[in-house]
């Protein structure tokens, strides 16, 4: 699929792709990607899976870089030059973003402009009363029709975007930016079971309640409210002490080859005791059991939590950042 946008950039080229081809977009992410990609490109794997009437909503876009600086066709694209890649969803308002260099940033801010340009021209006091899909005459969106809200990836890639990507919702600030820092624990540091974790059980509903409020309290995150879904799942585990559950974390995401942990938490009147660390020293064992890598998010601002698993030997492969550009 091309829709006549592709464009020379500098020395690149931006090209849209059929879904079809979203297996060496993904390919890209984990290639390029350092470990920080591979959510996001598990769920590009499946773009391929989607209905063929909402294909065209989808602009999967491709940087690479020919050396005559040339323009190419989607049909062309040699993956081995490829630097950069991103899927735009207009209906959804959301683009993932893997742009690691300024250079290739700007490639997709300026599809992005370009796009917006064609399907959201401004409208002025001369001209008929915009549409609810329109820029109203001051420049600004109606809320629900800006045309892009939410961007996440590689946060060195975002950061370059940013204030492009503000002028198109006329905003100097995000309304709302998370970074965390994406860990991996190498194969050379041990890890060992520990006897006092189990999975959540029927009977401890009340407990998992209780993390889920106080998570939201000091991470502002609140997790899925179907504990009995938790449980069923296998996925959720508790440390007990003394017949009392005292922490508990669990597995976010299974994919092929990773498993991500997360919602780690220890009850405040039991910390600096080492359990947070035993319980996902204890995770990682069973991950590893099932031929997977371990992995985990941690925001840049919890330097309690970072500096826990830099001594247990968890080492940064990235930062992957969310990004809500405006109030919606």
């Amino acid at each position: 699929m091309n829709d006549g946008s592709n464009q020379a950039v500098g020395s690149l080229i931006r090209t849209r792709l059929s879904v079809e081809k979203a297996g060496g977009a993904a390919d890209l992410l984990r290639r390029r990607g350092g470990g920080v990609m591979d959510l996001i490109a598990h769920f590009w794997d499946r773009l391929p899976q989607t209905p063929p009437l909402l294909r065209d909503d989808l602009h999967l876009l491709i940087a690479w870089r020919r050396p005559d600086g040339a323009l190419d066709t989607a049909d062309a694209v040699d993956m081995n030059r490829a630097v950069g890649a991103m899927l735009y969803v207009p209906k959804a308002q959301r683009a993932d973003v893997f742009a690691p260099s300024a250079e290739a940033a700007a490639v997709f801010s300026g599809y992005l402009a370009d796009w917006v340009a064609r399907n959201h021209p401004p409208s002025g006091p001369d001209q008929a009363k915009p549409d609810e899909n329109r820029l109203t005459s001051t420049n600004t969106f109606h809320n629900k029709n800006i045309p892009i809200n939410y961007i996440t990836g590689e946060a060195v890639g975002i950061d370059a975007m940013l204030a492009n990507l503000l002028t198109l919702v006329n905003r100097k600030a995000p309304a709302k930016k998370t970074l965390n820092v994406m860990m991996r624990l190498p194969d050379t540091i041990k890890a060992q079971m520990c006897p006092r974790v189990r999975s959540a059980r029927n009977g401890d509903e009340s407990i998992l309640n209780k993390w889920r409020k106080s998570y939201k309290q000091e991470r502002g995150i609140l997790f899925d409210a179907d504990v009995d879904a938790w449980i069923e799942s296998g996925n959720v585990f508790v440390y007990e002490l003394d017949g009392n559950v005292v922490a508990m974390a669990k597995f976010d995401l299974i994919l092929p080859n990773i498993v991500e942990i997360g919602g780690v938490f220890t009850f405040p009147e039991f910390r600096k005791h080492g359990i947070g660390g035993q319980l996902v020293r204890d995770l990682v064992c069973r991950i590893r059991s099932t031929g997977k890598t371990p992995l985990l998010q941690v925001d840049v601002t919890n330097e309690l939590a970072l500096n826990m698993y830099r001594k247990a030997g968890w080492v940064e492969i990235g930062q992957l950042v969310r990004v809500w550009l405006a109030v919606t």
